[in-house]
Formats: C-alpha cells, structure tokens, sequence
C-alpha cells in the first residue's frame, strides 16, 4: 500500500499514533501555557498578555463563542498594525483544530499568501513551538468528502489517534468551494473582494458552531474592517491615570466611559505630552498636528521636537494627568448588538503598551507634511481608517448632517422642487433631493425596495411626494425602467405611436411631454422621467438627450433617454459635498461657495447609516499608475450614491419640469400617408 493511502486509511478511521495531549479548557489558557512568540535573534518566548492588556477582552470573547457554543456568533477587530493579530489567529487556528477539534479556516486576500502564512508563520511559529501539537499536525495534508488525504498547500490535519479536524488557508481571489468549516476566520479584509468574501459564511453551512472572525486593519471608511466594525458593537479601548485604574480589571467592559477616561485614538494628539525635565509635569507641552510640542497658552511657539532620546507620556489633555496603558476598559458603543452576537472592537497602537511612544511620534512626524504618510500612520498606528484615494470621509459626512439638522420627510418645503435618481439591480435605491437654491439642496428621503416593487413603489412616490423629475438606472431592469418613464410620462395608453423625430424635428406628446430642438440639439420639456446610459466613454463629452426606442405590442416606442459619463456623474454628485478645505471651489452666483451644497439628514434610521456607508464606499478612486487618482469605485455598496447623481440628473435635465413653454419646431403632420413638413406643434389623435 502506498504511503498516503496508508495515511488516509489511518485518518479516515481517526485513528494514527496516539498523542497525550494536555487539555485546555481555553483558548485564553492554551496562549497563557502554550504558545510561544518570536523576541527577536530567532528566539521565540513565552505569550504573554503584558503590555497587551487590550487583548484580553478580545481573547475572552472568542472562549464564549466556542465554550458556549454562540452560534451565528461574529467577532470583528479592526485595528492598527502590529499589535499581534497574525500570531493570535494562528495560535487560535491550532486551539481550535488541537484541542477543540474544529474545522478552522483562513481565509486572505490571494493564495500565494494563503499558502506562505502556513510555511513562513505556523510552522515555525506556532506547530515548532508546541511539542504536542506538533506530533499531531500533518501539514500540506487535507481530508477530501470521500475521506480520503489529498495534498493540499496550505492545509494541515489535526488528530489525536482518536479524533480529527480540518485546518486551511484559503485565498478569496476566487468562490471557496469544497471544503467545511465551524470557524472561518477573514484576514486583512480590506484587501478580500467583496464578491467572494459574501461565500464564506456558506463554507459553515452544516456546521452547529458557525464562527466568524473578521481581523485586519481598516483602511477605507465604510467598507472591509470599517464596516465590520461599524457593523458590529462599536467597542473601543478606554485608558485613565493609575490612580483611577486600580479599580478595574484590565481588559474590563463598562457601560460609558467613567469621569476620567478616554479613548487615545481620537485624543491624538494631544495626548501625547513630552517631558521636559524627564518626568511627567502637569506644564509638559503637548504633541499637536505640526509634529512639534507646543503649550495650550502659546500654541504659535514651538517648545520642543522628536529627538529619540525624548521621554513620552500619555496624559489626559485636558488635566494633564498622565494615563496608565496597563489597565485598559472596552467601551461598546452600540451595546445593543452584543445581544446579537456581533462583537467588534477597534484596537490602536496607542492602547498597546509593548508599542513604544518614540517610534510613535516618531513616524508622527514624518507623517506631518506628506498626506500619504499621514494616511499610513492614521490606519496603521491609531487604527482609525483614512484613504487618499477617497473623496468623501467620515468628517465631510458628519458636516454635511451638522450644518442645518433636519430630518427624513416625504414632502418638500413649500414652492421647492425635488428631484429624485434611482439606482437599479437585485434591490432599488431611491435618493430625492429638495432645491432650495443653486449652492444649498437637501438629501430628504432616501429608501431601498425589493425589484419586484421598482414599478409601484416609483409610480406612487413620484405622486405622493410631487417630485418634479425621477432618473433611472437603464440597466439590468431594462422593461422595469422603460414602464416607469412610460407610465410617468403619460405615455403608457398612447395607442398611436409617432415616428422618432429627425434632424430639427420636434415632436410634442399627449401626456404634455416634448421634444424641442433648438441649434441643432435637442431636449425634453416637461420632462418627468428618463432612463441614464453612461454609454459617453470621455471625459467632457457633456450630457446629451434623446431615445430610448424599442419594440412592444407590435409597435415602436420609445422614452426619455439621458446619456452621460459615469465618472462625471459621480463626480458632480462627489462634488456637492465638498468645500476650499477640500480643495474644491465651485462657484455660484459669482462667489465661492465656502458650504457644502448638498445636506443630509440627522442620523437614526437604517437606511441613514446605510446611506454614509455608500456614500464613503462609492466615492473612493482607484489608482493609476503614475499615482494619480483614476475612476471612481465599482461593484461595491455604492448605489445610494449613484442614486445621488441621477437625482443630480434630474434636476439638471428636468429642472423645468411643468414650466418650460414650446417656442417652435418642426413637425410631421399624418393626417395623410404623405408627410409634409410646416410649422406648428404635432397633434395625435
């Protein structure tokens, strides 16, 4: 028999060399007892939580899911770089498959990187530093349905000579398929697709654990690890001075933060305070945003800069006290979700007390006057995500809700117009604008439905809310979209279908609906509804009117059709939101405008946080290779903002919707089979 049917025979029966292995009642005390972490010169040392204290909380959540049995339980960690995510995956990977006995797997960005992490990192990091796990492990080895070995890079089987289990590291560059897992852990989401990463949770359909574990660092707002954790319980790390630290245990979740305590991301960088004469001093300058240290009272004169000798504290900025990394809190910020099995936390650098404050303000510094850098140390050191490559940021998002608070409503003020876009697929987004003016307009209702309601939920909003001109989405819900312009047209009981008009020929239509050509181009009056084709390839091409023709009940028809560019469309809609501060200087009526001119309403409703997610999302641009930014992000969580810009459209195309008048055109008159081009407008009967 040869040697892997011999192994397979052994592993189908669980059976093989027996190994005594101790237990582990948990993955907490498998790291405490067993694993081991590279401390430099090749030598690895024991694990140990000092200086990670923040981790706890993390450990312990994932020992609930798997010693109760939490199923459908997810546990997101969004943080900075370098903290120990790889090494804590991996350890959990041989817990799970070594002393659980579950299927466990990795999933990352591409398979050259799935199958390096087995040889670079578990393998001699974690199978070499455990004795025991060691004799169990066979790696490059997987278990086919048939129960059969099979080679495989970057999996490896467990067993004890009585059990058996599962370990892989899978690349998403493709749809997983074939094997089963009761964990599944993401790594570096940011860099997974999206299309594939939606298959993982199938990889557990049969089994009754179902673990998802998200990990990495978040690096675009509102998608990958910023939009697990956002998803999830929103926990964030809490440090406070000593003093007040001795009455919590590290790692502890409170319900808010207590007097006192404060998450040190988002207090950067004023946290940071360089001490002048060696210790801590309530006068200590503080680290501000030019990358020197200046005092509250002189905030114009430089007091010191980064010297690798200087001495670093953290210290509350307001009191000067300085705070204690050794005792950290978890504060959840959307608690309700810890009931739904959705823990996430956001982990930085600064909550890490085995990360030193020197290399800290020192990649600060760099990081001062090159937004590049700044965008690495903001991701990488306070966890916190920010993309050069997207236009539109948490902050930008928040202003536009905080200038003039308003709320959701299906009606407009009074004497102004809405326009709305739709943005079709598998669901439908609705996005209305109201226009109080050229430079202030107001995001009033936003709305997703199923594809099946397109029809009616477009037909009875467009009247129940007045809009003035709806724009669609052409493509994929083609008939869907071409019954909406008909129906809101007038146009759906037309039983006489004119000809397409040619040349300067105008054309006007029951339903109060015209064509007018005017120096050669041509537009629709009383416009109420058209379908968009962004079939315009460059850039500058314009907007361009005209017909959707197609064929139905045996006649010829046709709808209100706008062509355009994808980029500009966004674009414009991009745009809208943005002011001088960042580097965009629209000007209206003569004069810079110095506000966004699009608002939104406060937040509350789901659709609210859906609609900054795909406004963050949409709005991020690709690269080129000379370092420019390209085309704006496609085949993701983008429709609310696409939605934005055909109601751009709309009001841009149908902004006289009801008001405009014919002045002339030519028409075709059929009273008679001859055609006879006069002047005049063209009556059906």
């Amino acid at each position: 028999m040869r040697a892997i049917d011999q192994v397979s025979a052994h592993l189908k029966k669980g059976s093989g060399p027996a190994v005594d292995a101790p237990q582990r009642k948990s993955f907490r005390e498998f790291l405490e007892k067993d694993a081991r972490v590279p401390i430099g010169g090749g030598e690895h040392g024991p694990y140990t939580f000092e200086g990670r204290e923040a981790l706890l909380a993390i450990v312990d959540a994932i020992d609930r899911v798997i010693s109760e049995g939490r199923t459908e339980s997810t546990v997101s960690v969004a943080g900075g770089a370098q903290f120990g995510k790889t090494i804590l995956e991996l350890n959990l990977a041989s817990y799970c498959t070594g002393q659980r006995f579950l299927a466990f797997g990795l999933f990352l960005p591409d398979k050259d990187l799935a199958e390096g992490i087995v040889d670079a990192k578990f393998r001699p990091d974690v199978v070499d530093q455990v004795p025991w796990f060691a004799r169990m492990v066979q790696i490059g080895r997987a278990v086919n349905r048939s129960g059969k070995a099979v080679n495989k890079k970057g999996a490896f089987t467990v067993t004890d000579g009585r059990r058996r289990s599962l370990g892989m590291a899978l690349g998403l560059q493709k749809i997983p398929t074939t094997f089963t897992f009761d964990i599944a852990a993401q790594d570096e989401v940011d860099d997974i697709p999206e299309r594939t990463a939606k298959f993982v949770r199938g990889r557990m359909t049969s089994s009754a654990l179902r673990f998802s574990l998200k990990i990495g660092t978040q690096r675009v707002a509102g998608r990958g690890m910023n939009k697990a954790w956002k998803d999830g319980s929103q926990g964030v790390a809490l440090i406070g001075p000593a003093h007040l630290a001795k009455g919590y245990e590290p790692s502890q979740t409170v319900i808010g933060p207590p007097e006192g305590w404060i998450n040190p991301e988002e207090a950067f960088p004023g946290i940071v305070r360089l001490a002048m004469d060696g210790a801590p001093s309530p006068s200590d300058p503080k680290l501000t945003w030019a990358g020197d240290f200046r005092h509250d009272g002189a905030p114009d004169q430089t007091v010191g800069a980064h010297h690798p000798d200087n001495i670093y504290y953290l210290a509350h900025p307001e009191t000067g006290e300085p705070l204690d990394r050794s005792v950290p809190l978890w504060h959840h910020r959307r608690p309700e979700r810890l009931a739904m099995r959705n823990e996430s936390f956001r982990v930085s650098q600064l909550g890490i007390g085995a990360i030193g404050l020197s290399q800290i303000v020192a990649q600060f510094t760099l990081a001062a006057n090159d937004p590049e850098e700044m965008a690495v140390f903001r991701c990488d050191v306070l966890g916190i995500p920010q993309s050069t490559g997207q236009a539109l940021k948490p902050d930008v998002v928040a202003r536009a809700r905080a200038i003039e608070p308003f709320d959701m409503r299906l009606r407009a003020e009074a004497g102004r117009p809405l326009f709305a876009g739709m943005d079709v697929g598998d669901k439908c987004w609705l996005w209305v604008r109201e226009r109080e003016s050229a430079s202030r307009k107001r995001a009033i209702y936003a709305a997703s439905f199923a594809a099946a309601d397109m029809e009616r939920r477009a037909v009875e909003l467009f009247g129940a809310m007045g809009l003035g001109c709806l724009l669609i989405d052409q493509r994929p819900l083609v008939t869907e979209a071409r019954a909406i312009a008909l129906e809101l047209n007038g146009l759906s009981s037309l039983e006489r279908w004119p000809a397409v008009p040619s040349g300067d020929a105008g054309l006007s239509l029951p339903g109060g609906l015209s064509w007018a050509v005017m120096n050669g181009s041509g537009r629709w009056v009383n416009l109420r509804c058209a379908v968009v084709r962004f079939d315009k390839r460059s850039i500058g091409a314009g907007i361009e009117q005209g017909f959707d023709v197609f064929e139905h009940d045996g006649q010829t028809k046709f709808v209100p059709l706008v062509r355009c560019n994808r980029f500009e469309t966004i674009d414009a809609a991009v745009r809208e939101f943005l002011t001088p501060l960042e580097g965009v200087s629209d000007v209206v009526d003569g004069r810079v405008r110095t506000e966004p001119a699009m608002l939104l309403p406060r937040a509350g409703l789901p659709i609210q946080s859906t609609l900054e997610e795909h406004l963050l999302v949409g709005s991020e641009r690709a690269r080129e290779p000379d370092g420019g930014a390209g085309d704006y992000a496609d085949g993701c969580a983008n429709h609310l903002l696409l939605a934005d810009g055909y109601s751009a459209l709309a009001e841009r195309v149908g902004g006289g919707a009801g008001t405009e008048k014919f002045s002339w055109q030519r028409i075709w008159d059929r009273a008679t089979d001859g055609r006879r081009a006069r002047r005049g407008r063209r009556v059906f009967a």
